[in-house]
């Protein structure tokens, strides 16, 4: 009888592990926070389904500004942690999405982060700076 329930207990929480009730970011969030919200703001387009923004922060200098939103997923009334979006301006280059994952999020979700955010360009540090200061002075899981 204690196998029968150690298993059953053992199979809901591997489910439970799978469907993200822990509050993980999928590809699909990624994708959406990189490249989704531009083209929704850009069109005029309604909020994805189930989901909410909330502005946070935003911090500027002379010749750049970074603003931090956090998505929320929401599920039968309750809102749970998706993502957090840093969108990085610089006078001169193309405003960026960076999605900044749950850090359970899984390999592939968190090697995509650490692409984005270490890009090889000189401007790379530039950005961290600011992007640093902002989330050390906000964020929270």
């Amino acid at each position: 009888m204690k196998k029968i329930i150690f298993l059953i207990a053992l199979f809901l929480f591997t489910t439970l592990m799978t469907t993200k009730v822990f509050g993980q970011t999928s590809l699909e969030e990624y994708n959406y926070v990189t490249r989704g919200y531009k083209i929704q703001v850009e069109s005029g387009l309604d909020m994805k389904k189930g989901y909410q923004f909330e502005d946070i922060d935003k911090q500027t200098t002379k010749e750049r500004e970074a603003v931090l939103k956090v998505l929320y997923r929401i599920k039968e009334g309750n809102k749970v942690i998706a993502a957090y979006l840093i969108i990085y301006k610089r006078s001169g280059l193309p405003t960026e999405y960076i999605c900044i994952p749950n850090p359970n999020s899984g390999e592939e979700i968190m090697n995509k982060y650490w692409t984005q955010l270490y890009d090889g360009t000189s401007l790379a540090s530039e950005r961290l700076q600011l992007i640093s200061y902002l989330i050390s002075k906000r964020m929270k899981w």
